[in-house]
């Protein structure tokens, strides 16, 4: 070999093996965190409508919610957080979204009046459209992969959706409950094997705006015991029985998907009630006819449907009241729901790999409102009831828990997760009737029949929660309007002063409970100064039997300052319940006994109002935010830690205790 060439070949292996040398030595030196820098994580928003935050931090202590114990131990928490005013679920998740007040998102509340419109015209928020750009779509502008399941605001038929999105549809059905009529029925193609005679039966289900269904239910003796058990049930939409039909055995929940046009999902869950031993006393419970949405890429509704079927009812307080079904049942049904959310939340993420996933559990808000009852002014107010009450609200907060402890296993290290809420809850004892009080005054007529008559007309009411907007039925502005522009501000003097001089007379409970109740929740609260003040305050009103007047706040909009309720939605008037009152648009006294036993709305600083923030994951910080923060405050954050934009609009501000300060 020639001796240069010799010389080249060795010159060129000494430098390959001092390269590699030298990038092996330099590899030791960088971070070890390339693996996980490089992997993909997911902002994940969770939100618990309803949760209080004195009580989670209760089920914490006592240990029913170990998954948020943890992580509220590895991540940060908030002792000191407030939402908006009016601390109502779409307005609220509406703020959480976007870091904007109700007066730029345009919901003021879960249902408003849209001006131009019949002044009776409504419009439900939670099918309306957030008037600035909610995180899900901005982030989605700004290059990134966004998914929102459920979360109030979301809806895709407003053209506001993320990548990935689900949400609720439309109700076709209530819940039903009815026995069932069988007869031997032969000849069935490709029925499933029955020892005993098959039996049919077939019940119709009315569904809303859509064609009715004949449903077809048949039962088999699934057993060679010679007995006559009939113990599973077939449910179809035609004659045809086969394997694939939906079943279920006796007394054990079914699920039947149903075929309805212009429909994503469709379906109910079911249970054949009885006896095997006879069919005669046999009856069929099925959940309301729910439907869904579900819009994203092509294949993507496919796929939700293949992996997790219809979307379901999230639960059915009426037929747990009528008896139909146990508390048990019912807590199943929920349950269904709620794992619903997070399955098909955490199957987005695992698969489609969103930047930003926002997903909702609706269940700790539905048993608060039906069950939060500890004010001895409230009616069935017992030691017994109120024990029994609160173990339907735990099991609500350990059924999030276990939500969460679900959610922290789907994370990577490279994940992040908000919990969230949109506000608490406050006990309440009495509906108030704004509609009668603007009646009395002369400024609301009805016909013979009771309906508003608008001809006459010059306010009406629309009530949510223990708020109400009084909207002036002003010509030129609203649909039929019969109030001149010139006669606006003494129609809405006129209104405000129907509210300012009425008291509550009644007397609901004694003072010796009274005194009872705020010593006792004092006594189970932080003792703070704060806290000692009200409730000494407390004392001296039930001691005194003063007489306060239940509409706190009558707030009357001045359309030429931008203050909090300068939006065309808003009412002219804004009324706001004291402590213990829920509005009701439709109620037919000035004051009576409440069915709802919880409710919000109302000032957002009462300490039963108080939302919940917990942090965790890559990147945040240990420990208690110290500082006060906002609802409005999530939005900033997230797009600080997307490393996005914010948008003009937003009033919110990054919590800076929550991002540990990077090296790089």
């Amino acid at each position: 070999m020639n001796n240069k060439k010799s010389l080249k070949i060795t010159h060129c292996r000494f430098l390959k093996k001092t390269l590699t040398a030298f990038l092996l030595f330099t590899s030791t030196l960088l971070p070890v965190t390339a693996s996980a820098d490089s992997e993909k994580g997911t902002m994940m928003i969770l939100s618990f409508d309803g949760m209080r935050h004195d009580f989670a931090e209760k089920y914490i202590e006592d240990g029913s919610m170990p998954h948020l114990k943890k992580l509220k131990k590895e991540g940060s928490y908030a002792e000191n957080i407030t939402t908006v005013f009016p601390s109502l679920t779409a307005a609220s998740h509406a703020s959480i979204a976007t870091g904007a007040k109700p007066e730029k998102t345009g919901f003021v509340s879960n249902e408003f009046h849209y001006k131009g419109r019949k002044l009776t015209n409504t419009k439900d928020a939670f099918n309306a459209t957030i008037k600035v750009a909610p995180l899900w779509r901005e982030a989605k502008r700004q290059g990134k992969v966004t998914a929102a399941v459920g979360f109030p605001g979301s809806n895709p038929k407003q053209k506001n959706e993320a990548d990935y999105s689900i949400y609720y549809g439309n109700v076709l059905a209530e819940s039903d409950y009815r026995k069932l009529h069988f007869k031997p029925v032969k000849h069935l193609k490709n029925a499933p094997k029955s020892f005993s005679e098959p039996q049919a039966a077939a019940i119709k289900i009315k569904l809303k705006g859509k064609k009715d269904v004949l449903l077809h239910i048949l039962a088999i003796d699934s057993s060679d015991n010679n007995q006559k058990d009939y113990d599973r049930f077939y449910l179809s939409e035609n004659l045809s029985f086969s394997k694939q039909a939906a079943s279920a055995s006796l007394n054990k929940w079914g699920h039947m998907p149903l075929h309805v046009k212009n429909a994503d999902t469709a379906g109910f869950i079911f249970k054949v009630k009885g006896s095997k031993k006879t069919l005669d006393d046999i009856k069929l419970y099925r959940t309301a006819v729910t439907t869904g949405q579900i819009k994203g890429p092509d294949g993507f509704k496919e796929e939700i449907v293949k992996q997790f079927g219809f979307f379901p009812d999230q639960d059915d307080l009426p037929s747990y009241q009528k008896g139909w079904i146990s508390r048990k049942e019912y807590e199943e049904i929920n349950e269904n729901f709620s794992n619903w959310m997070l399955e098909t939340s955490l199957f987005i993420k695992e698969k489609y790999k969103p930047d930003l996933l926002m997903f909702y559990e609706p269940h700790i808000d539905l048993e608060e409102h039906t069950f939060l009852l500890t004010d001895p002014r409230q009616p069935g107010y017992s030691k017994k009831t109120v024990e029994q009450y609160e173990s339907h609200i735990k099991w609500a907060y350990k059924q999030a828990d276990d939500v969460i402890g679900k959610t922290m296993d789907a994370m990577t290290k490279a994940d992040q997760l908000f919990i969230v809420s949109d506000h608490g809850m406050e006990p309440i004892h009495s509906r108030l009737s704004p509609n009668y009080e603007l009646k009395k005054a002369g400024l609301l007529q009805v016909d013979e029949k009771g309906n508003v008559d608008l001809s006459k007309s010059k306010a009406y009411a629309v009530a949510s929660g223990s708020i109400a907007h009084v909207y002036i039925n002003l010509k030129g502005r609203e649909k039929g309007g019969i109030v001149e522009p010139k006669e606006y501000e003494d129609v809405q003097n006129r209104i405000a002063q129907a509210f300012k001089e009425i008291k509550d007379e009644r007397k609901l409970a004694s003072r010796k409970e009274l005194l009872k109740s705020h010593y006792k929740e004092w006594r189970h609260g932080e003792h703070g100064w704060d806290e000692t003040k009200d409730t000494l305050v407390s004392f001296f009103d039930i001691l005194r039997d003063r007489k306060e007047n239940p509409y706190e706040k009558i707030m009357e909009t001045d359309r030429k300052k931008a203050d909090s309720f300068n939006d065309p939605n808003a009412g002219d008037i804004v009324l706001a319940a004291a402590p213990g009152y829920l509005m009701g648009k439709d109620a037919k006294k000035a004051i009576e006994p409440t069915v709802e036993l919880g409710s919000h709305g109302g000032n957002p600083e009462r300490k039963e109002l108080e939302p919940v923030f917990y942090a965790y994951g890559k990147g945040l910080s240990h420990g208690k935010i110290k500082k006060h923060i906002s609802t409005i405050d999530i939005a900033p954050t997230v797009y600080e830690l997307m490393d996005l934009q914010p948008p003009a609009f937003i009033d919110g501000k990054p919590i800076k205790a929550l991002v540990k300060k990077q090296t790089h």
